[in-house]
């Protein structure tokens, strides 16, 4: 019997995706060769329910796999149709369901009929020792200030950080075979080749409160993948809580640079970080300076709170994020603007 249902929860992208080429490995020593079908939440309900009782035209055996479904509506058909589904599942059909939450929208009854595995972020610390491996196995030893800045410009998961690590060791690879040690510089200019925006970048031009960079950088990461946008929120949330945290140390008369090593913002995962790098110092600074502190509460919370919009919102998504931001950096947290930037046309250039 391979007729398993596997939950796949978390943001830590790297790891989720190691676990799905193993359960793929499995099925293809156990089972032979298998049909893929893939869905995303946000397309019919209906589509992805009738495929799983549906026989396949051209093999004994399929893996479906249902993304993003964080986005399916906890009392919605999808939902719905996938609890019934769990008391009686398909012989044929191997199921795999990925979202980005760490919260099931199963019940624990339900649980006993699949297979759960929740991915969080990792410690620094792990990272830390992680990135320096990845060099090491490509066969490069990599600074502490390159590592640093890795850390600070990519996304929170080990996928986004594997993929600029290729990038790095096949560039200079190639460009150098003496060359043996990654610097700071040698990474700055991999990422300045690549032009990859993401929640940090973001998070910068939102700390000064500029509208039109925030949304020039909001628009280049949506059209890239409008899928990041969510994880671009929860960064922007993430660094608010710690802007929040460090107006308090200010205020308890902490030195700058003891601040710098122990501030941190709430987390929602068992893992929590302090301190922050050189690479977001200015950003959080300017953030705590720009913003009074009553006004980064209200954002904290009203980014919290519109994260379910942002993932309801479909197509209309970008649109939804540019409101979001529209009320972060105007507003200061207030959700009163709707048709606020109508004059202002984001192109991107």
């Amino acid at each position: 019997m391979f007729n398993d249902v596997y939950l796949l929860l978390g943001p830590e992208e790297g790891e989720k995706n190691d676990k799905i080429r193993t359960i793929k490995d499995e099925l293809k020593k156990n089972a032979g060769e298998f049909d893929e079908e893939v869905y995303f939440a946000s397309e019919d309900d209906k589509d992805i329910l009738l495929s799983l009782h549906q026989p396949s035209l051209f093999s004994s055996f399929r893996l479906i796999t249902v993304k993003h479904l964080e986005n399916a509506k906890k009392d919605g058909a999808l939902i719905k149709g996938l609890k019934e589904y769990l008391k009686n599942k398909e012989e044929d059909v191997a199921l795999l369901l990925i979202s980005t939450d760490s919260i099931s929208p199963f019940s624990a009854a339900e649980e006993k009929y699949l297979k759960k595995e929740i991915f969080y972020e990792i410690f620094d610390s792990d990272k830390i020792l992680w990135i320096r491996e990845e060099f090491k196995k490509s066969g490069f030893q990599v600074t502490e200030d390159a590592i640093e800045e890795i850390l600070s410009s990519i996304e929170n998961n080990k996928a986004d950080m594997k993929n600029l690590i290729d990038l790095v060791c096949s560039y200079y690879r190639n460009q150098d075979k003496n060359k043996k040690v990654i610097d700071s510089d040698d990474v700055a200019s991999i990422i300045t080749r690549e032009k990859g925006e993401n929640g940090y970048t973001l998070f910068k031009a939102v700390a000064k409160r500029n509208l039109e960079e925030s949304l020039l950088i909001a628009s280049s990461i949506a059209l890239n993948d409008s899928t990041r946008l969510l994880g671009t929120l929860m960064t922007l949330s993430g660094e608010f809580r710690v802007a929040e945290n460090i107006v308090d140390l200010k205020k308890k008369g902490m030195d700058l640079k003891t601040i710098q090593k122990e501030a941190k913002g709430i987390s929602l995962t068992p893992f929590q970080s302090k301190g922050f790098n050189f690479r977001r110092r200015d950003a959080l600074l300017a953030a705590a300076s720009n913003y009074s502190i009553n006004e980064i509460k209200k954002i904290i919370v009203y980014l919290t709170n519109s994260e379910e919009d942002l993932k309801t919102a479909g197509s209309d998504a970008e649109e939804t994020f540019y409101d979001i931001l529209y009320n972060v950096i105007i507003n200061g947290g207030e959700n009163n603007a709707k048709e606020l930037y109508t004059s202002l046309e984001v192109k991107l250039v």
